[in-house]
């Protein structure tokens, strides 16, 4: 087999990036487009020394699992991966890979039950963020094509909610009516870089916009623009960002029209939301994560609960009206303010929250506390090394675990299980469909 050559595959899998996978000569090959169950004929385009890379030609026998894709430009934006796919289809993709990733990185006999569903296969998103290119006379935003930092220009991404639409056609118009420069991340040139948005389950909208220098002109006329035609925008905020990075939010904001942040509301308790809090970006299935979390570690009014990774607080506050105390540790300090905030919201005083490293703070946390159980949710890395280490050697007995990422919370279980700790059901939760991304949950008890 050679670059240029056209071959016949078979398509036995998907890959985490929604290719199909098929295998050629002893080989993988990836093919964008194509489903499990099909056969393809592919123009191979690259050539690795374990695997292929193939360009779908024809499709010679389709997956009864394939669908139309509603999005005119599925298949050249990065964002969605798997809208050719019947949800069906999605919820069985999802359970497969979490078992696989248990099986073939942690090498364990875990329990998987089968995925969650989400009631909204499409405008489930509550935050999106849009970089901005010029293009000629015109402005592209949207998102960027799969592995590039070439913008696809989007005009209605379906699974954002239909007002952040109108909102997007708003500043469209305020952008090219003010002749507002697009910041050249070349020539680290120009002023706007990003726009944010985020929606909550009563259609407040915060409008972020990411800027490469202090301020905005034309402000007036944004503002009016949206007290007349979308009232629904109760926040809009300067994120002031001047680094040549690609780190989205600024280390400061400001606030110019309404106020500066929106409240979420999630399992019966309100939650402040500013710019640069981290929220699940699908509030219905965040309750059905949390949920399913505190049915799998049946806490008591005794227990002393320590929640790293925080954020805002959610899981802490949710955590406190079942538990005797509460610590919640997060590294962004504005998500602390909020999470000390939001308790005091709720009438909640059995949590309190710390700023500052979970690695660091760990150890005087577990010598001046006696923990029973740990709730963690990492970043898709998942844990460190040490942090799993000085969990296991301090003996607490049920460790909670909520993880965005199937294969390092799978290296992580299998780090656990060396140390004592066995994982029981891994359930995974759909907040994302239209994407290979799943999140789990399971609970680690000691041996």
């Amino acid at each position: 087999m050679k670059k240029n050559d056209f071959i016949t595959l078979m398509i036995d899998d998907i890959g985490t990036d929604g290719q199909g996978i098929g295998h050629h000569e002893g080989i993988a090959v990836f093919v964008d487009g194509a489903l499990p169950g099909e056969t393809v004929r592919a123009k191979m385009i690259a050539l690795k020394k374990n695997y292929g890379v193939g360009k779908l030609e024809e499709i010679t026998e389709p997956s009864p699992m394939r669908v139309k894709p509603p999005c005119h430009v599925f298949g050249k934006c990065g964002g969605c991966t798997l809208q050719h796919l019947s949800y069906a289809g999605q919820l069985t993709f999802k359970h497969n890979h979490v078992l696989s990733c248990m099986e073939r990185i942690a090498g364990l006999c875990v329990p998987v039950n089968f995925p969650l569903p989400d009631r909204q296969e499409y405008r489930y998103r509550n935050k999106a963020a849009f970089p901005l290119r010029q293009n000629g006379m015109n402005v592209d935003i949207g998102f960027y094509a799969r592995h590039s930092h070439r913008i696809v220009d989007v005009d209605d991404c379906k699974i954002q909610p239909h007002n952040l639409e109108i909102v997007m056609s708003q500043l469209r118009v305020w952008i090219v009516k003010n002749g507002i420069s697009i910041y050249d991340e070349k020539t680290h040139t120009g002023l706007l870089r990003h726009i944010v948005l985020r929606e909550n389950k009563a259609g407040d909208i915060m409008l972020v916009l990411c800027i490469n220098g202090e301020d905005i002109p034309h402000r007036s006329h944004l503002i009016m623009l949206f007290e007349f035609v979308l009232p629904q925008v109760k926040s809009i905020m300067l994120s002031i960002n001047k680094q040549r990075t690609n780190v989205i939010m600024g280390e400061k904001s400001i606030c110019i029209h309404g106020r500066d942040h929106i409240f979420e509301t999630l399992c019966g308790l309100d939650f402040k939301i500013s710019a640069e809090s981290f929220l699940q970006v699908n509030s219905v299935q965040a309750e059905v994560l949390y949920n399913t979390l505190f049915k799998q570690l049946s806490l008591c009014k005794t227990d002393t609960v320590l929640d790293l990774y925080c954020g805002v607080g959610t899981i802490s506050l949710c955590a406190a009206q079942r538990a005797g105390k509460v610590i919640g540790v997060e590294i962004v300090e504005q998500a602390i303010l909020n999470a000390k905030f939001n308790a005091r919201l709720n009438g909640i005083e059995n949590a309190e929250f710390f700023a500052g490293d979970a690695e660091k703070l760990l150890p005087s946390i577990l010598e001046s506390e006696t923990i029973d159980t740990v709730i963690v949710d990492p970043p898709r890395k998942g844990l460190d090394e040490k942090v799993v280490r000085m969990l296991a050697n301090s003996g607490i007995p049920k460790i909670g675990y909520v993880s965005c990422n199937p294969s390092t919370l799978a290296r992580d279980l299998a780090l656990f299980e060396e140390l004592g700790y066995r994982a029981g059901v891994v359930q995974p939760v759909d907040m994302f469909p239209q994407t290979t991304n799943v999140e789990c949950v399971t609970v680690l008890e000691r041996k």
